[in-house]
């Protein structure tokens, strides 16, 4: 609920800020991506750090299998952030007036997008809890992992919102190919990050 409260009062923030101007294509994609980035960063930390503060995360490690906590964790995860992004976009795009020249691609990317971010930030969130850390500082730890993620979108987002914009389908592989990784990664050393004392 935080993040969905979160995105929208953003939204509104930057459109009333803004007073009607026309933004150009790239501020319109680093804006878009921005919210979604932090938006993403207050809720989906919070997908192991409460199973610490609850003290429940004794109870997953006895009666369940590590790679069956990290699968569910990042299915609820890629669930959540596919629910904020289908509410902040429709606002987005009506509240910023933007104009959308290839809806198909811009669908696919931040689809994409925001199943990339919400792969890799799973795995962080497991660390950032096993550490004793607070979700404020995950936010700071896992941006580096996540700016080619956002790079990458902003970059394909601005093609499918210009005129004359070339949508490549190698940033939609690369978003692709970068969640696969991370998916493959995280799957392999979860269990020596969730039962590690």
């Amino acid at each position: 609920m935080v993040m969905f409260s979160f995105a929208v009062i953003a939204t509104l923030a930057i459109s009333l800020s803004i007073g009607g101007i026309p933004l150009s294509p790239i501020v319109q994609s680093v804006l878009f991506w921005i919210i979604m980035f932090f938006c993403g960063m207050s809720g989906l930390a919070h997908v192991f750090v409460r199973e610490e503060e609850q003290d429940t995360s004794l109870f997953l490690r006895i009666h369940s299998q590590p790679e069956t906590v990290y699968l569910s964790k990042v299915i609820f995860n890629i669930l959540v952030f596919f629910l904020l992004q289908m509410a902040i976009t429709p606002l987005y795009i009506f509240l910023l007036q933007v104009e959308i020249r290839m809806i198909s691609a811009f669908i696919m990317i931040v689809i994409a997008g925001g199943l990339s971010i919400s792969t890799t930030v799973t795995i962080l969130a497991a660390i950032i809890a096993k550490a004793g850390g607070k979700s404020s500082l995950f936010t700071v730890i896992s941006f580096p992992l996540v700016l080619p993620i956002l790079w990458i979108a902003i970059s394909a987002t601005r093609a499918t919102l210009e005129v004359r914009g070339r949508f490549e389908l190698n940033n939609l592989y690369f978003l692709l190919a970068f969640s696969g990784v991370m998916i493959a990664l995280s799957y392999i050393l979860f269990e020596y990050i969730w039962l590690d004392e």
